[in-house]
């Protein structure tokens, strides 16, 4: 039988090399640790490939920031990118990203708005600067208070927005239909009451509650176990579908913010694989062989195997210590290809 080198087939390989054919001499789950530790930190470096390419996909909420966090191993993403399938702009310089999609948010630095410190059944906010009208205001930390609002019933969605005016004064305010409450926190969000002229918008909690009553504003507290609340800064109406992404020092923009759940996707570069899982098999099947004798030696060297690894290799004395720092070498050496030196004048 041909082996078309999954995971388990490099296990087996690996088992062969080290000697260790039971599950009592070592774990498979530890083995598969050992397997990918070697094919993701050391096989791009002693097999000298320096990209992998990866399908990237990233969830969005209507909650979330816009932003997201990257692996450290992807450098690169390819177009084309698409949200739902459907094909958005793809921006590489920054400073046009930001300067076509700009922040225009009521207030001027974040008011991190969370679980009231104090009294858990409130909002709390952060010290922030905020702007109505074209005049500046500032607001110290605080607490707000539900008052007067619909209980949300058991299992459905609920959404409150808060306001500030330029005395300083916070107010929550509902959605339309909170008493009936949303299948979505989606729909909940639409149905908050919209920006004014007198007021800035400092964001908006996302509420729902298991328990048999519901989520009742003033009384639920917020972090009770039964409750599920998002807090997101700013307006909604500044939300939209996503039309264009940037991907920067790894974290991916994606602009204007999404109001809903979406599908993010496009072609990756990475400079280090993803780990194996059960049934896969490396980006190119020829390297099965290698991943398993590599991590036979990674596995042989702390535990005496000097003897076992001159037969594999036909290298006595091996130091683990000196492979894993010549590793680190070949890992710049390879990051500096295609790179010239600035001049210094």
């Amino acid at each position: 039988m041909a082996y078309t080198w999954t995971l388990e087939q490099i296990e087996t390989r690996f088992r062969e090399l080290t000697g260790r054919s039971s599950t009592d001499d070592i774990l498979q789950a530890e083995a598969w640790n050992v397997i990918n530790d070697y094919y993701q930190n050391y096989f791009p470096e002693d097999a000298l490939v320096t990209n992998f390419d990866a399908w990237f996909t990233q969830e969005t909420s209507a909650v979330d920031s816009g932003e997201y966090d990257v692996a450290q191993t992807v450098v690169k993403f390819s177009d084309p990118m698409t949200i739902n399938g459907e094909p958005i702009i793809h921006y590489q310089d920054k400073s046009y990203f930001f300067e076509t999609f700009p922040s225009d948010e009521q207030y001027i630095t974040s008011p991190t708005l969370a679980v009231g410190s104090s009294d858990s059944a409130k909002v709390k906010n952060s010290a922030f600067k905020y702007d109505i009208s074209g005049w500046s205001y500032s607001k110290v930390s605080s607490e707000t208070a539900f008052s007067g609002l619909d209980t949300i019933p058991q299992n459905k969605y609920g959404a409150f927005c808060l306001k500030i005016d330029s005395d300083g004064t916070i107010t929550l305010y509902e959605a339309d239909d909170n008493a009936t409450g949303y299948n979505t926190p989606s729909l909940a969000i639409e149905g908050l009451p919209d920006a004014d002229s007198d007021t800035a918008y400092l964001g908006y909690v996302v509420a729902i509650s298991t328990d048999a009553g519901g989520f009742v504003p003033g009384t639920t507290a917020l972090d009770d176990a039964a409750v599920t609340d998002t807090y997101t800064n700013g307006d909604p109406a500044k939300r939209g579908t996503p039309e264009g992404a940037l991907y920067e020092h790894n974290t991916l923009f994606l602009r204007p913010k999404p109001d809903d759940i979406y599908l993010f996707q496009c072609d990756s570069e990475m400079n280090r694989p993803e780990a194996l899982a059960a049934g896969e098999v490396p980006a190119d099947i020829k390297w099965g062989p290698m991943i398993a004798l590599g991590a036979a030696i990674i596995y042989l060297a702390p535990r005496g195997g000097q003897d076992r690894i001159a037969e594999l290799t036909g290298v006595s004395g091996f130091s683990l210590s000196n492979y894993r720092l010549l590793s680190i070498k070949r890992k710049k050496r390879l990051a500096m290809r295609g790179r010239t030196a600035e001049p210094s004048f």
